[in-house]
Formats: C-alpha cells, structure tokens, sequence
C-alpha cells in the first residue's frame, strides 16, 4: 500500500518528475551561450546574461548558469566602462550573483579587484576623477602581483582572460609586439572576437582588423566608435561623425562619444554645435571634466562670454581639475566683458599653473586695460620668449613701447610682428584655397572661411598699424631713410593714408607725395 500510494501503482505523479525535454532545451542554451560571450560585442554579451539569468530557474543548471552569468555581467560592465557608456547595473548585479556561492565569490574576488581599477578610456583622455586617481594608484601598487595571478589564471574563463589583456594594456605598457605576445597566455581563447577586440584596441588601434571583426559581425557596433577615432586621426571630419552617428544610434547615452563628438566639431569650428554634445556629455556624467573645458572653450568662440564664464565656474567649483585653463578662459572672458580687475585676478592665477606663452599675452591684454603699461611691458616680453611665432605678441609689445618712447625698441617689434603678419597671411590664404578645394559641406566651408577672413582683416588692419608706427617711431629717431620707407606702404590705406602722407610732408625734403 505503501508503495503504490507514493507511485500511483507505477503511474508518475505530475510535477514530481522533471521535463526532461525542457531540461534538453535548457542545456542546449547553456552549451550554447559562451559563443555568444566569445562573439565578444556588447549586445552579445547582454544577450548572453540574459540566458545564463534565465537558466538559473533549472535547479539542474543553477550552479553552472549563476557562475556563467556573474563572469558575463562583470565582462558587460567592463565594456560599458572602457567606452564610457552610462552604466547600467550589470556590475551590481555580477556582484550578488557572485556572493550567492562562497566559492564562486572566491574565485571572482581578484577579477572584481582588477575590473574596478580598470577606467574609462573610451575618449583616450586623463585620469579624470578623484575615484579614478585612487584606482590607479591601488593598480600600481598591486601591479606585479596581480599581473603574475592573471597569467596563472588567463585561459581559465573569458573574463580572465579579458582581464589579463586589459590589465596589461592598462598598466603595463606593452609595445605592439608585446600585445600580440599577451595572447600566449589565452591559447584556448586567443582567437576569438572577445580576446581579439581587446588587442586590437590595446595600445594603438588596429583599424583593418576592428573592421574584420565588424565585418564579420555587424552586432559589434561600438567598433563604429573606433571606426570614428580613426577619421578624426585622419582629418576627415565626415567619415568621423557619419560613424559617431551610427554609435550615438546604438547607444545615445554615452558620455565619451558625446564628448568626442563636440571635440569634432570644435574642430570644425562649429562651437555651438560642439556646445550641444558637451551638454549632452553632462547630461550623462556631470562631473565629466573635459566635456566641462570642452563646454567653456566652445562657449568662448562662439562669443557667449557670460555663459562661458558660468561654465567656467561648475569646473571650478570642483576645484581640482583644469583649474588653470578654468581660470585662463575666465580672464578671457572678462576681458570681453570689460571685466579688467576680476580678469586679472584669474589670469594671475591661470600663471601659476600654466607656462605656456598664452597666459603672459592675455596678461599683457589687460594690462594695457589697466593701464599698467610697465607691467604689459613686462607680459609681452615673457610671451615672446615663450612664444617666438606669435605675430600679436610683438605688435602688443611695440605698442607698450611707443607708450614708453622706446622708439627703437618698438621699431624692431613692428617691423617682426609685420612681417610674421605677411607669413601668417600666405599661411591663411592657403587655408581658405585648401577649404575651398575640399569637399566638406558648404555649410562648413563658409563658416571656416569666414572666420578666415576675419582673421585676414584683423592682421590687415594690425599690419598697417605696425607699418605707420614704425614710421613715426623712425622719424623721432631721425631716420628718416627708413621713416619714408614705412610711410610709404600705408599712404593708401583708408585709416593711415591722411597721417601717412603728413610724416612724409614733414622729412627733409618732402613733399607728401611720398617722392623727395
């Protein structure tokens, strides 16, 4: 009795015996899922955890699935970060998987250590974080040991084995040689999409074979962000954004492309537009701070001198990063805005931080503002060691010097800062004929061109002055050879012409007509 009322007198009880067929589909899904992981694309990698999580409900698999999908996630959250795609949850959800199971905790303990000193370098750019200083600084400490314990380890699972090229490209600094020879340690695993997708992104980026990969998998589609890169290196500003277009389609919250897509235009001289995408970088990581100085640069073009000086007050507040050029593109700003204390205040600041010639010239600027003529004197003279091939710096300086009466002084600085001028104008006109001849939009190539052109007119109008001030400075001298000679170049000219032909009336000799 006992017996059959346990079997039902040898018929199955419902429920008792497992499907076998459904348990058939489960592991054919299980078997199936590490191509998908292999496949290496980041679709595939989500793909692949959403199997692995499903499988986990078969008591008959949930050991195997929880450990696949816990190895998987941390693999999705490390490519999410490597590109600089928002974050979903698939670290978190890695780590409780991992904590279900001491021994599987364990093992991953390592590969949570390594993934999480492991940055963002989707844009190529700095340390850039607080957070990110302290990852690397426990990288450098743990370096040697944790290199040696992925290299026992690498050909284990794909994350290790991630985890060892990564690892190495990251904090190793492997030559190109080197890089291929990390594979030595992945025979198992060395060819597929995952491993070769991180050599080919290790150090220099290997386009010909990304686009392989690519080819051969339409899914990768972050190899359309590389594919970018590659153009911007190139100079063809087109092909670039036509592939961040296709990038920012797959996956429109990703600070680094929105960020490298503003540098792009920033490069096209498009600064509203580059304002829009450093927006949109912020947008998803507020304390982005190359998207910030990105936003501050961008709004300083495009003449938005009271937006850009807002800006310029978010990268300071946290205050640690970019705080000189923060404070340089501050000065900057004021000075448009007629701002001329608080601009020097910043740009006295910007100098401690930053040695480039830039900061002197902006200084001697507003200087002159103040009319503190000594201490532009000064500026221009420490740009002009910095800087040699700046054609305002000695026009500056000339200027500051008629101010002092040092006519020869200032003589030597204009006749320099003139004929910088004709080289820059033989520079400039040969940029306007290359844009011309390019087959950028036309959109594009006017608004180059104009800016072009504005610069022409500028160096026109600076030109002539230095021309006529090293005439007056000349005759002062008593030079009057050379007085006639500068004179002469500008007795045409609508704002010099009348002064011009004056000097010349007053030489020995003279009759204003520029002829003894």
């Amino acid at each position: 009795m006992g017996l059959c009322a346990i079997t039902a007198c040898g018929r199955p009880i419902r429920g008792v015996r497992p499907d076998v067929e459904a348990l058939a589909r489960a592991q054919e899904t299980l078997a199936a899922a590490p191509a998908l992981v292999r496949a290496g694309c980041l679709d595939c990698l989500v793909d692949a955890v959403r199997d692995y999580d499903e499988l986990r409900s078969v008591p008959a698999l949930a050991a195997e699935a929880t450990a696949e999908a816990a190895r998987t996630a941390a693999l999705v959250a490390l490519r999410e970060r490597e590109l600089g795609i928002e974050a979903t949850n698939a670290l978190g959800q890695s780590r409780a998987w991992a904590d279900t199971s001491p021994t599987l905790s364990e093992s991953m303990a390592l590969l949570f250590d390594v993934s999480d000193t492991l940055l963002e370098r989707g844009d190529g750019g700095p340390v850039r974080s607080d957070a990110e200083m302290a990852a690397a600084a426990r990288a450098a400490r743990n370096r040697a040991a944790w290199t040696e314990s992925l290299r026992a380890r690498a050909d284990e699972d794909e994350l290790t084995a991630y985890l060892w090229v990564a690892f190495n490209c990251a904090y190793n600094s492997p030559t190109n040689a080197e890089v291929e020879q990390l594979l030595d340690a992945v025979p198992t695993l060395r060819d597929t999409p995952l491993i070769r997708y991180r050599i080919a992104t290790c150090t220099a980026l290997k386009i010909p074979e990304l686009a392989d990969l690519f080819d051969a998998n339409p899914r990768f589609l972050e190899i359309t962000y590389y594919k970018g890169l590659d153009g911007v290196i190139k100079g063809d500003l087109d092909e670039a954004d036509a592939q961040f277009a296709r990038a920012y389609e797959w996956r429109p919250r990703w600070a680094s492309l929105a960020n490298t897509r503003g540098n792009v235009f920033m490069t096209a001289e498009d600064f509203e537009q580059a304002s829009a995408f450093y927006d949109q970088a912020l947008d998803v990581n507020p304390a982005y701070v190359q998207a910030m100085l990105g936003k501050v640069r961008a709004l300083t073009f495009a003449g938005r001198y009271v937006d850009a000086l807002a800006a310029a007050d978010a990268l300071l507040a946290l205050e640690r990063w970019f705080i000189g050029d923060a404070r340089y593109f501050r000065a900057l700003n004021e000075l448009q805005l007629a701002r001329y204390d608080a601009a020097w205040d910043d740009v006295e600041r910007a100098a401690v931080l930053i040695t480039n010639a830039e900061v002197p010239k902006l200084a001697g600027i507003i200087a002159v503002q103040r009319q503190q003529v000594d201490v532009a004197r000064a500026k221009f003279e420490e740009a002009r060691r910095r800087n040699g091939m700046d054609c305002e710096v000695p026009f500056y300086l000339g200027s500051v010097l008629v101010e002092q009466r040092e006519w020869a002084r200032s003589v030597e600085a204009f006749v320099a800062a003139a004929g910088c001028f004709d080289e820059w104008q033989v520079d400039i006109e040969g940029q306007i004929a290359r844009i011309r001849a390019s087959d950028a939009p036309s959109a594009r190539q006017a608004r180059q061109i104009a800016r072009r052109e504005q610069q022409l007119a500028a160096q026109a109008r600076m030109r002539a002055t230095a021309w006529f001030n090293t005439a007056a400075a000349c005759f002062n001298l008593a030079r009057h050879a050379e007085a006639r000679q500068y004179a002469e170049r500008v007795t045409d000219d609508p704002q010099f012409g009348p002064r011009a032909r004056d000097l010349l009336a007053r030489l020995p000799g003279g009759t204003g007509s520029g002829t003894p």
